[in-house]
Formats: C-alpha cells, structure tokens, sequence
C-alpha cells in the first residue's frame, strides 16, 4: 500500500490545475528512452572511433540495458545537459574539436525512439479533468518538437493547454515553469498540482510553491500523494465529484 499524506480525492478536486510531466508519468520511460539512448552513444563515438568509451557514457548518463537510472541525466535531464554529459566524457578521456559538439548534436535529432506506451490511460484521465472544469498542462524535460509529435500520438494533444519543455527559456526545476503556467491561467499556485516520477518533477513543485502528485515512485521522498497510474487521479475526480 502506497502512503498518502493527502487524501487523493481532496488534493485532486481542490485542484484549479494540473501539470503532468511527460516520460514517466504519462508514457513508460525506460520502453521509450533506453533504446535512444543507447542508439545516441553508439552514433557518436562510431563516428569519432571512440568505441571503447561505450560504457562510461552510458554509465554518465545512467543509462542501463533495460533502465534508467532513477533521478539520472537520461532520465530527468534536457537535451542540452545529455550533450554536456556525452562532451565531458569525450573531453576527459581526450576527445576534443569544433565537430565533437556538431556530432553529438546531429545524433541527438536523428538517433531513434522506443515504443511510445502510455501508462494507464492518460486520454481518458486528462478528458476527465478537462470536462470537470480542471485545467490540464504538460512540463517536460524533452524538446518541444518530439513532445508535441509524443502528445499527439498519445492523443491528448488537443487537451493539453499550456506545454513547456526542456528547449524552452525556463525548464524544470526553474520555477517560473509552474509560475507562469498559474500565471496565465489567472489561478493561485495553490491551485496547481504538479504529477510527475522526479525528483525534478518535486523541486519543481516545492520550487514554485504547488502540491506534487508523484507517479509510480514511492522512493519520492516530500510528495504530497501517491499514485500508482494517473488512472487514479481520474478516479480521485470521479470520488470528489460525487463525494464517495
């Protein structure tokens, strides 16, 4: 049985607002990223001959053969700090040039995904709280062309109003992620939770002031609520609604 300090029903109805983080929370992580990943190091250091480093960016990025590392680079980082990690590595085992940073740049678009498999049934969760009146955003650490291309594979594109990602000016754990997001939809950031797997998803929240919801990670220490699947915040609103 997973703790809750809130009752889920109470924190999802009072909810004006809620921000959902994308891989992890609404799409399966590791069947999406670790075949990215994986393809990404291979590109580049084929490309630069620097093969026998395979492991140790792996390793940096906290990239596993069948997961990633909780709370790692892979995980939880942007674009920008993926590259950083991959030119660091290069760069102290004596790796350096203009083109190193062009490579890893042009493999980062191109290298492919994995299976796009959504944990629970975010269409129907975010239809829900669309139709009860809820506000519904999405904060990624992902860029915002293959996020946009993610949602409307998934099918909620069309229920998410407001969208910030990693290539943005602000990107979690900033603040004004959430901030701004309250800001245009004229409500208090008390009114706002915040859903995601973590840690940045959390110092996001705790950052702007918001309530946190976290997904499928009771390891999560500081959340307010816990959820298996965002199929129970759905069913919490359902609760909340008829007051069962």
């Amino acid at each position: 049985m997973v703790p809750r300090l809130i009752d889920l029903p109470d924190l999802v109805g009072g909810a004006a607002a809620l921000v959902f983080d994308k891989d992890g929370t609404l799409l399966d992580l590791d069947s999406r990223w670790v075949a990215f990943f994986t393809a990404l190091t291979d590109t580049v250091l084929e490309a630069l001959d620097a093969t026998e480093l395979r492991g140790s960016v792996l390793e940096a990025l906290g990239v596993g053969s069948r997961a990633l590392v909780p709370h790692g680079v892979a995980a939880a980082g942007t674009g920008a700090d993926v590259r950083a990690v991959i030119d660091g590595v290069l760069s102290a085992a004596g790796y350096s040039g203009a083109g190193i940073d062009a490579e890893i740049a042009s493999a980062y678009l191109s290298a492919p995904m994995g299976t796009l498999a959504p944990l629970g049934d975010p269409a129907r969760v975010l239809t829900q709280l669309r139709d009860a009146g809820r506000r519904v955003g999405v904060a990624t650490a992902d860029d915002r062309e293959r996020t946009l291309d993610d949602l409307d594979r998934l099918g909620v594109a069309h229920l998410v109003e407001l969208l910030n990602c990693g290539d943005d000016r602000f990107s979690k754990p900033h603040p004004r992620v959430l901030l701004d997001m309250a800001e245009f939809w004229e409500i208090s950031i008390d009114g706002l939770v915040m859903v995601g797997d973590s840690g940045h998803d959390l110092a996001t929240a705790r950052a702007a002031g918001s309530r946190f919801i976290a997904v499928s990670a009771s390891d999560l220490v500081g959340a307010d609520a816990w959820v298996e699947t965002v199929d129970e915040i759905g069913e919490a609103l359902v609760s909340s609604i008829s007051g069962d």
